[in-house]
């Protein structure tokens, strides 16, 4: 992990251990692997929550941490520190078959962690800890229900505590504290973003010239990944929705498997991750690179969406406005092609919102809405947002022209807010119909 890595999540539990206060102790614990079927697990991931705080991606990890010191034990080894990482022991026969660990000695260095103990250690830990200097206690309880192997050993009679400890301590769930950290990025997390975008962005204007009658929607795909995994990408941020003609009305088609139509358009919907960091792009061509007019109508009402929502993108701006915003278009550009005749039912064809925060997750795990207390649905500087309307008319629609059956079309960007608007991490993307027939006329050999 270089130095930049190091600082932000080193700003990180430094902020939190503020937001949770004087008073209070956390226990963040990291991921386990899952198990896929018969002896073999799904690719190891760590939890984003765990991941944000710490950069620690081994599973059986558990951090604790409070604004004041924690003693860690007793006896010969005992201490204190305001931050502890909990991480798997070396052992070199397991290493053999699964990889180096990096073990609690050099946590200090490699992460900048102050204090390290064994993940066993925890269970003694946890076990024997007198909660009663504190009020609060934050756990991350939606991952903890998730834990397998040892860590679910080490936490079983901690939990099963916990009926005791709550009649003396607040147990509170630290993923809403987490999620309005999380809302506003820093330098080094835009950064992150930008780079996963970029690498997406790259791989759609690779991808698109190969596009074609007869090529398998699992084809687009496999060349979306290649070049994802070429420029440094280890991961899709989420399973890839490549849905030819009528499949591009199914929002979350996952199959890609039919066979591309000529005359059809095909949507594509797909994103690389960078360092645990999502990007998140859409877009919608013609299969034999040109749009038909009924095509091209119904692509220019989302497209005008899109764009006119982007312009609209700065600090104060609210997702519902936004959302209603682009109904408005949607609704006012169906109703002049005739196609719509009581705009208030524009839903029936746009079906979902406008956009989603996008961040460590790709629907990011974070604060939003407005309540009586506090209000989360408007933009700040530092969040990055999706931007993605989109009109769906499905074969068998009632009331709307056959000519129109089986056109799908969503257009995304990915929208950093700047201190004064905004910027679009994706425009490279080519998006105007001209652009698209132009760019997939210039076909790879």
């Amino acid at each position: 992990m270089d130095k930049e890595q190091k600082e932000f999540h080193k700003s990180r539990r430094k902020e939190f251990s503020r937001l949770i206060g004087k008073d209070s102790i956390a226990i963040i614990f990291g991921s386990t692997h899952q198990n896929k079927s018969y002896d073999g697990d799904f690719e190891f991931k760590q939890f984003k929550n765990f991941f944000y705080l710490t950069g620690f991606t081994e599973p059986n990890a558990a951090l604790m941490i409070s604004s004041s010191a924690i003693k860690t034990g007793n006896g010969e080894g005992a201490g204190s520190a305001s931050e502890i990482l909990y991480v798997q022991k070396k052992d070199p026969l397991r290493e053999t078959w699964n990889g180096k660990r990096l073990g609690f000695g050099k946590v200090r260095q490699e992460l900048d962690i102050a204090g390290a103990k064994e993940n066993f250690d925890l269970k003694n830990t946890l076990n024997s800890m007198s909660f009663s200097k504190f009020r609060k206690l934050y756990i991350n309880f939606s991952e903890v229900i998730k834990l397998n192997g040892e860590m679910n050993e080490i936490i079983t009679e901690f939990i099963n505590r916990l009926n005791i400890i709550s009649s003396n301590i607040e147990v509170i769930d630290a993923s809403y504290i987490l999620g309005k950290m999380r809302s506003v990025k820093t330098p080094y997390e835009i950064m992150m973003i930008k780079k996963a975008c970029g690498i997406s962005a790259d791989s759609y204007i690779e991808t698109m010239k190969i596009i074609k009658p007869g090529l398998n929607e699992y084809h687009v795909q496999a060349s979306l990944e290649f070049h994802y995994k070429n420029s440094g990408s280890r991961e899709n941020a989420y399973h890839p929705i490549v849905a030819g003609g009528d499949n591009a009305c199914i929002l979350h088609y996952e199959s890609n498997d039919q066979i591309l139509q000529n005359g059809d358009l095909l949507l594509i919907d797909s994103g690389a991750e960078y360092n645990y960091y999502c990007s998140d792009i859409t877009r919608t061509f013609p299969v034999n690179g040109k749009f038909t007019e009924e095509q091209k109508l119904i692509y220019n009402i989302v497209l005008k969406a899109n764009k006119e929502c982007i312009k609209k993108i700065k600090p104060g701006v609210s997702y519902l406005y936004l959302r209603n915003f682009s109904d408005k278009i949607l609704a006012d550009g169906l109703f002049r092609a005739g196609l719509l005749k009581d705009k208030k039912k524009v839903r029936m064809y746009s079906l979902h919102g406008v956009g989603h925060h996008i961040g460590l997750d790709t629907h990011d795990a974070v604060t939003s809405g407005k309540t009586a207390m506090e209000d989360n649905d408007k933009l700040k500087q530092g969040n990055v947002l999706t931007i993605e309307p989109g009109l769906y008319f499905p074969k068998n629609t009632k009331g709307i022209p056959l000519k129109f059956h089986g056109i799908g079309v969503r257009i995304e960007d990915d929208i950093l807010v700047t201190r004064n608007g905004c910027e679009n991490l994706t425009k490279i993307v080519p998006k105007e119909t001209i652009e698209i027939e132009r760019a997939m006329s210039a076909k790879t050999t």
